[in-house]
């Protein structure tokens, strides 16, 4: 395969950090304290650009589109998104034509009931500057780590989305598919598939076999705790076992840094643990808030303090899934 190295300096960005994973093929790494929120890809397939997911924020979108652009002197050929959540694909409302989106049937379905309900809450702004003052309250006087963190986190975000909710409109998929899609360029091919249900409602991956590299959304959360507020659990474990079997050498996740079946051989461990423990705690009769008192160990631990706001939709849906009744969401 020819070097398809760029010999000029890449955009530096505040939001991601850019990986390279061999020749013509970058993971976009989301930084802490930027807008990406997740991760996304970026491939030459020889003649055209491909990218995988487009964050959660406009501000990310930008700097992602002005990377590939720079990476490869072209325009983007086309967008995939990987599953319906928001974080994934609000960045794709910053790339016009000729940029093709391309999202599963479900994946479309389900986006365009969460864009509704986006615009929704953007043509209330007097309501999210008043919660964020009330963060920043809160934070002055906090003494939990763990509470400070997730205030932290909320507080960057909602300084990023108030900057940018006047300016959005949601970008849809023009185009589905179902089953596969395959990719074919000069110097490489790519095959786009779906999983359907696991993670999400529908999820999907971007496959290259000759590279041993699959971008696998949130089939994967590397070093940390995965998500599970609309997951089937059992298609979910399928989901990743199918990664841990394979020949693929690099796994991008759809958060976290980029790893290996090592990394799914984690993830499986802390989902093997949140189930026992607090399906014990559900099973016995225990309450809620016994279930957010269980205690996890290394290196799930510092998963929990990272996003406490993350374990606690885990602990809520374990909770119910084992047949435990929940409180309401304050």
């Amino acid at each position: 395969m020819e070097n398809m190295e760029p010999d000029h300096p890449l955009p530096d960005s505040r939001h991601f950090s850019l990986e390279r994973l061999a020749d013509g093929v970058y993971a976009c790494i989301h930084k802490p304290g930027g807008a990406a929120y997740s991760n996304a890809g970026i491939i030459d397939l020889g003649g055209r650009t491909i990218l995988v997911d487009a964050f959660e924020t406009m501000a990310a979108g930008r700097d992602l589109r002005q990377t590939a652009e720079a990476l490869f002197k072209r325009p983007v050929d086309t967008i995939i998104l990987t599953h319906p959540h928001s974080d994934h694909w609000i960045g794709a409302s910053v790339f016009g034509e000729p940029t093709v989106l391309l999202a599963g049937k479900k994946t479309r379905e389900i986006t365009l009931k969460w864009g509704k309900g986006i615009l929704r809450e953007f043509k209330n702004p007097a309501k999210w500057a008043e919660e964020l003052r009330e963060m920043e309250k809160k934070l002055q006087t906090e003494g939990d780590e763990a509470v400070r963190n997730r205030l932290e986190k909320s507080i960057l975000y909602s300084g990023y989305v108030m900057a940018e909710m006047a300016d959005f409109q949601p970008r849809y998929a023009d185009r589905t598919y179902e089953g596969s899609v395959r990719f074919q360029g000069d110097t490489r091919s790519a095959e786009l598939r779906s999983l359907g249900r696991g993670h999400s409602e529908e999820d999907a991956v971007l496959l290259l076999p000759r590279d041993k590299i699959a971008f696998i959304g949130d089939v994967g959360f590397f070093e940390t705790q995965p998500f599970l507020g609309y997951c089937d659990l059992a298609l979910y474990r399928e989901q990743m076992l199918l990664f841990q079997d394979s020949e693929f050498e690099v796994l991008v996740p759809g958060h976290g840094p980029a790893g290996s079946r090592d990394n799914l051989a984690v993830q499986l461990k802390y989902m093997d643990v949140m189930e026992a423990l607090v399906g014990k705690v559900a099973q016995r009769g225990g309450s809620f808030k016994e279930a957010m008192q269980i205690p996890l160990p290394e290196p799930f631990d510092r998963w929990r303090v990272e996003g406490l706001g993350r374990f606690e939709g885990n602990v809520r849906y374990l909770y119910k899934h084992f047949g435990g009744e929940a409180p309401k969401r304050k």
